[in-house]
């Protein structure tokens, strides 16, 4: 097993986002209400069918997309690894539930051994998850498992184990508020993490059907549709889509 000192690299990825579960949960609750919240539902909207699909909302963090679904009317389940995330979730739940038309379940869970049985829903999203994931071919195979015949996974990334080593040209960016000790420790754990050596997100593509995937299509011009200003929300790394179904 990797070994960071003398914790896992799971134990530092724990670490890490417990570290930044406050703050973060604030920025995703202030981007529910700023006008990125409707790019990201045009985003994903087009490839959920009805409002009776099962939606699994992977690495949930502090619960932006399940919220955003609720919002619309999903009935969705978050998953996260970090206890903390899905404590601030599960607050946020409870000020949020109001505009909530459908319905939102939080879980602790890792998001490579998922404690769901086969097919059980009809959409995945996952939004920054798979750059955290110390084994992302396992991660495929695991959600190819969960997914009912003919669902869909929604997974947007970026390749930050390359990008966040690189000097950042933005006036104001999401990463801004985060002190420099929190990020070098960033920067050390995917340097530890295999994926951060892989050609993405070709390599990603080539895994996904790999594990079973067709019809897997890749978008590289997702930030060119989220974000037009530089700002506490603003992500400067590049993100891709991939829309595959099972």
């Amino acid at each position: 097993m990797i070994q960071g000192g003398s914790m896992t690299i799971r134990d530092r990825i724990i670490a890490y986002w417990k570290g930044r579960s406050a703050e973060f949960g604030a920025l995703r609750k202030k981007e529910l209400t700023s006008d990125l919240a409707p790019r990201w539902l045009r985003e994903i909207t087009p490839h959920i069918k009805d409002h009776h699909q099962r939606i699994l909302d992977l690495g949930t963090g502090t619960g932006f997309f399940a919220f955003l679904l609720a919002q619309q009317g999903y009935s969705v389940t978050g998953v996260d690894l970090t206890e903390e995330m899905i404590a601030v979730a599960k607050e946020q739940a409870l000020e949020l539930q109001d505009s909530l038309a459908g319905t939102v379940d939080f879980h602790c869970m890792d998001a490579m051994q998922l404690e769901f049985p086969h097919d059980s829903f009809d959409v995945i999203v996952a939004r920054n998850v798979t750059w955290t994931l110390p084994d992302v071919e396992s991660a495929y195979k695991e959600w190819y498992r969960v997914l009912a015949p003919k669902g869909v996974l929604i997974n947007i990334d970026g390749d930050y184990g390359v990008e966040l080593k690189v000097p950042v040209v933005a006036n104001h960016h999401i990463h801004e508020g985060v002190s420099n000790t929190t990020m070098q420790e960033c920067i050390a754990i995917t340097e530890e993490l295999a994926i951060s050596r892989m050609d993405r997100p070709h390599w990603d593509v080539h895994m996904m059907r790999k594990a079973g995937f067709s019809r897997v299509y890749l978008d590289m011009a997702v930030s060119s549709r989220i974000y037009d200003e530089e700002n506490e929300l603003y992500n400067p790394v590049p993100l891709f889509s991939i829309v595959a179904r099972k």
